[in-house]
């Protein structure tokens, strides 16, 4: 979008009988006329704009259409950066409405001939104009109020610290994941939460259910219960209880077991300020990664992963002869499906 520039205001002479004070535009650009059209007040042609008013006036009106398209599209909506053009232009404009006509005139400004200095890598320049648009803060922090109101209702509840990352980027793909002890903080270790940024896109209540999901897992380490086998994919019946404790309904997979969850409807009641202020926060999602072809398996090995994740490979034999313990989260290294 061109910038603009403003010709000195022009007032014509106030006859005996003064005629209503109008506001025009003109050497308008086709994007001024879009922005301007439809605007209550404005008569808009092929490049003028006129407005029936004084400046001040169709600056207000400008300024409503703004704050309307920046609260429901945002400020890269088509149209908005015509919308500041004119404001700006408008607000240049210092005579009153005791003058009985005024003329702006808007024209598209020449291209300069100096080149702008552009300094960093593409991908660097893009990274710095997204980060003042959107960050993951306010997201992070609505996630963390709603586990700490998980926590205010079920004490036994751990804190946590809680991230968003990849779900994507193993074999099988997840909404988030409970690890114990794997942040150290001081002299306490603390357990971490994920929420996938893949599954941001879904509606609020099932993101919830997610962060109740873990919370299950996490009541089950403070417990210290075995809710989970297979490399934490299947949820027996255990974990259903302690699902249904925190307000979920659990139904049974032939694959992963009691994983799937549904939240209550007396449960959305109860977190009714938390759900409305986590749905403020989910604006942004997520693409899966994109994962190259699979490697040939080795058919005298086998793959074995503990709760960590960590992974090893370990002869068919050797797994045969007993379990083998991960000395992190003291969970046993179980082959994958």
């Amino acid at each position: 979008m061109s910038t603009t520039t403003i010709n000195p205001v022009t007032v014509t002479a106030a006859s005996s009988e003064r005629p209503a004070t109008t506001t025009k535009l003109t050497g308008l650009t086709p994007h001024n006329i879009t922005a301007l059209t439809g605007l209550t007040g404005w008569t808009v042609t092929k490049t003028t704009a006129t407005y029936s008013g004084n400046p001040t006036a169709a600056l207000d009106a400008v300024q409503k259409r703004m704050d309307h398209v920046r609260s429901t599209e945002g400020g890269r909506a088509t149209g908005y950066a015509s919308l500041i053009a004119v404001r700006n232009k408008l607000r240049e404009c210092s005579t009153g409405a005791s003058h009985p006509a005024v003329t702006v005139t808007v024209k598209r400004a020449k291209k300069t001939t100096s080149p702008r200095t552009r300094t960093g890598s593409p991908t660097a320049r893009l990274t710095r104009k997204r980060q003042t648009e959107y960050t993951t803060a306010e997201l992070v922090l609505a996630l963390e109020t709603a586990w700490a109101a998980i926590r205010a209702n079920h004490t036994d509840v751990p804190a946590v610290v809680i991230i968003v990352g990849s779900g994507t980027a193993t074999k099988h793909a997840k909404y988030g994941h409970f690890a114990p002890t794997r942040w150290q903080h001081g002299e306490q270790r603390l357990a971490e939460v994920l929420i996938s940024g893949e599954g941001l896109q879904r509606p609020v209540d099932e993101v919830f259910t997610t962060l109740l999901h873990e919370a299950a897992h996490a009541l089950a380490d403070v417990r210290e219960i075995k809710d989970t086998s297979r490399q934490g994919r299947w949820h027996n019946q255990k974990f259903a209880d302690l699902a249904s404790e925190l307000g979920l309904d659990a139904t049974k997979d032939p694959k992963i077991g009691w994983s799937p969850c549904t939240l209550r409807k007396e449960t959305a009641t109860i977190y009714n300020s938390v759900l409305a202020d986590l749905k403020k926060a989910l604006i942004a999602y997520r693409h899966p990664e994109a994962l190259g072809g699979q490697a040939k398996k080795n058919t005298n090995a086998v793959a074995c992963a503990c709760q960590c994740p960590r992974r090893i490979r370990v002869a068919k034999a050797v797994l045969a002869e007993g379990e083998i313990t991960c000395g992190i989260c003291d969970s046993t290294f179980e082959p994958d499906e």
